[in-house]
């Protein structure tokens, strides 16, 4: 299945848009011929069963309204080019319906006389009631003459059209979105073709409907067996059989022994193999899922993929080839069976974006609301000009200002509704100066890089490929961009440029090498900035060890004065904790416990009051940074500060325990007590305030009950550990 180079240098939305012009000049070439046949004004009873044809309705546009009636019934037509009878086999719907060769030949003969007949005015309707009216066919009808089945048969031939196409146009190397495509085609071949005869009034010349019979069958079996190639290679392929080379024989070589008539198959000699299809399409379903046990992601899309298959296959073999194959006559119609199959296509393809086969959930509703601009626009022409009988220069200038107000009235509500504005994501300029400063807190160079990327190109998607580069490429296909991270360790696949608006180009491969060399040299750059500091940081604290401690050290051994030792001492621990502050980035939780005992302890040597400690043990594998290792300590010296200058306290019991990552800090000490809401604030309790703040914890002082009638006064602290 080799594809053109050409075919991967053209961006997906450029496809999705040459496809809509595809399928909507196709639909209008339908349209055109279809109308371009004989039309009599007259709606015939489909499901009558007695000789002849029954009029159901006369329409306004006929030129023979008066002369006919419902009711009617027409049981031959008289022309100077002969006489032939019609009956409710002039109206079959589908000549794939008749079961053999010479059935289906037959029905071809008498379409060709009865359009000999026709298209010989002056034309005689022999009513069975003896009376003869003459019949003026319509030369182009308005478009409403055409019975709304035409329409839907062109709505699932196009959409399937456009369908296969996006997700090709996202993957064009992917085999599983090339099969997409090829029964996308095959099924707008099919539907285009089958809309014209089986929406016709009564007839259409042998010929032109042989052709479209025959292009039908083309386009219905290179759907249906390429559902059955699609579940070959997904989700993985199956083995390494040529498949696609024995597809395009088994379709060729049907659609070549249906034509020439060379061999009917038994029981039906048009359906028998489409049932065969459908064997197919579940015996490699039923394959893959074999294939797939160990495998949840593809077992999923699977499952997905199954259940369209039963229900939407299933019911048309159920309401359609059985019935035609067991009986002559199907229970569904031919749009409705074409539905059902559309259904099923239209499974497989939203089954694989639902399933991330090919990235297209976030580009999807982005490229089809501008496809949406392009058929509002050609609606609204084709009701300016049939409805309202405007000029066609004057009805094109109001088609495209329906589909501007279309635009404009989406961009106001999608704005309205998303509050963002995608234009400054495209701006990647003005956001360099704090990416190369690493300025921004909590986020890693390797995550600026990623946000940097999205900015310049606006991709769908990155993915990281465990793959180390040196330089940027290209992906399988221009879609693609691999970049180097930052460290080179490994890829950063970014997918669609502008999300899918264009292919990427050497120019973006230049941009993107600079703009890693710009981020790599700004990563150098901030550590050795780091490197700086820390050295700095160093040396401030030799020089407050050895300095300034020592000193404070020496004066308070030296001095008799208790009140001078007790500051020197005050200030030593003050400093100690300044230079832990910044000494120490982080430490355990079990150090940090130990180091607020061992301070507490110290604090009330020499003094007499009890303490006890109570904890759990041993404590769980975390770390605290210094900030709160410093405030907890330092709350816990104001504590017990407090308590000594003015409870005078026998005991003081800290208890600390971890519940669902917070650590809680409960101080109780007994002496002379007093509510708290009767203290007046002092410099202590403010600090304690700040420095909880500063944590983000939480706090409660209060009076509470022990055992034997004793109160005691409780602080209890609740720090989180994030």
């Amino acid at each position: 299945m080799k594809q053109p180079r050409w075919l991967y240098s053209v961006a997906p939305l450029t496809v999705i848009t040459a496809a809509v012009v595809v399928s909507v000049g196709f639909a209008l070439l339908t349209t055109l011929l279809a109308l371009s046949q004989p039309w009599l004004g007259v709606e015939f009873d489909r499901n009558y069963e007695g000789a002849g044809l029954r009029v159901l309705e006369v329409k306004d546009y006929s030129l023979i309204s008066g002369n006919l009636r419902s009711g009617d019934v027409i049981d031959a037509l008289t022309s100077s080019q002969g006489h032939v009878e019609i009956s409710t086999f002039t109206l079959a719907e589908d000549p794939d319906r008749f079961s053999s060769y010479a059935e289906y030949n037959k029905f071809f003969a008498h379409q060709q006389d009865v359009f000999d007949v026709i298209t010989a005015p002056p034309v005689t309707a022999n009513l069975s009631d003896g009376r003869t009216v003459t019949l003026t066919p319509v030369t182009f009808p308005p478009i409403y003459a055409i019975s709304a089945d035409f329409w839907w048969l062109l709505f699932f031939g196009g959409t399937s059209l456009l369908l296969g196409v996006s997700a090709w146009s996202m993957r064009p190397r992917d085999a599983v979105t090339r099969v997409l495509t090829i029964s996308g085609i095959g099924f707008m071949v099919g539907a285009y073709s089958c809309a014209i005869y089986a929406s016709r009034e009564l007839v259409l010349p042998s010929q032109l409907f042989l052709y479209l019979a025959a292009i039908n069958h083309l386009g219905i079996m290179i759907f249906a067996y390429a559902a059955g190639l699609f579940f070959w290679y997904y989700p993985n392929r199956y083995g390494n059989a040529p498949a696609a080379k024995i597809y395009v024989g088994i379709v060729l070589t049907l659609w070549t022994n249906e034509t020439l008539q060379l061999i009917s198959w038994p029981v039906h000699a048009f359906y028998a193999h489409f049932l065969m299809a459908y064997l197919l399409v579940v015996g490699f379903a039923i394959l893959q899922w074999r294939k797939s046990r160990v495998m949840p992601a593809e077992r999923a899309a699977l499952k997905w993929l199954m259940v369209t298959i039963l229900v939407s296959l299933g019911s048309t073999v159920v309401l359609f080839y059985g019935p035609v194959i067991l009986t002559g006559s199907p229970i569904a119609s031919n749009v409705l069976t074409f539905g059902s199959v559309f259904l099923f296509y239209l499974g497989l393809v939203i089954g694989n974006i639902r399933y991330h086969q090919f990235d297209m959930d976030q580009w999807w509703w982005r490229a089809w609301q501008w496809l949406m601009f392009i058929l509002i626009a050609m609606i609204a022409d084709a009701l300016f000009i049939y409805f309202l009988h405007v000029t066609q220069s004057v009805s094109i200038v109001l088609s495209i200002g329906v589909g501007v107000f279309y635009l404009l009235t989406r961009q106001w509500f999608w704005r309205l509704l998303s509050g963002t504005n995608n234009q400054a994501s495209n701006k990647s300029l003005p956001q360099l100066a704090d990416t190369f400063s690493l300025q921004q807190q909590g986020i890693s160079a390797e995550m600026q890089w990623d946000q940097q990327i999205t900015r310049i190109f606006n991709p769908i998607k990155l993915s990281k490929l465990p793959k180390p580069r040196g330089q940027t490429s290209f992906g399988e296909d221009a879609n693609i961009l691999n970049i180097p991270s930052l460290d080179g360790l490994y890829t950063i696949e970014v997918f669609c440029c502008e999300k899918g608006k264009r292919l990427f180009t050497s120019t973006d491969i230049d941009l993107a090498d600079r703009f890693l060399e710009l981020m790599r040299n700004s990563q150098e750059a901030a550590m050795f900035h780091e490197r700086g500091v820390q050295e700095e940081r160093q040396r401030i604290l030799r020089d407050l060890h050895d300095d300034v401690a020592a000193r404070l050290l020496t004066l308070m051994h030296q001095t008799r004065e208790p009140e001078i030792s007790n500051t020197a001492r005050n200030a030593l621990r003050g400093l100690r904790d300044v230079i832990d502050r910044i000494g120490t980035e982080e430490m355990s939780l079990a150090d940090v416990m130990l180091d607020i005992e061992a301070a507490s302890r110290e604090q009330l040597h020499g003094v007499e009051v009890n303490f006890e400690w109570l904890s759990v043990s041993p404590w769980p594998e975390l770390t605290l940074n210094s900030n709160l290792h410093i405030n907890m300590r330092r709350i816990v010296r104001e504590t017990i500060a407090n308590a000594l200058k003015h409870a005078h306290p026998k005991l003081i019991i800290m208890e600390v325990e971890l519940i669902d990552k917070e650590l809680c800090l409960r101080i109780n000490h007994d002496g002379q007590l007093a509510e708290p809401s009767n203290w007046a604030p002092g410099r202590g309790l403010h600090n304690i305030e700040t420095r909880v703040a500063e944590m983000g914890a939480s706090h409660k002082w209060g009076i509470v009950e022990a055992a034997e009638n004793k109160q005691y006064c409780k602080l209890t602290l609740c720090v989180p550990l994030t």
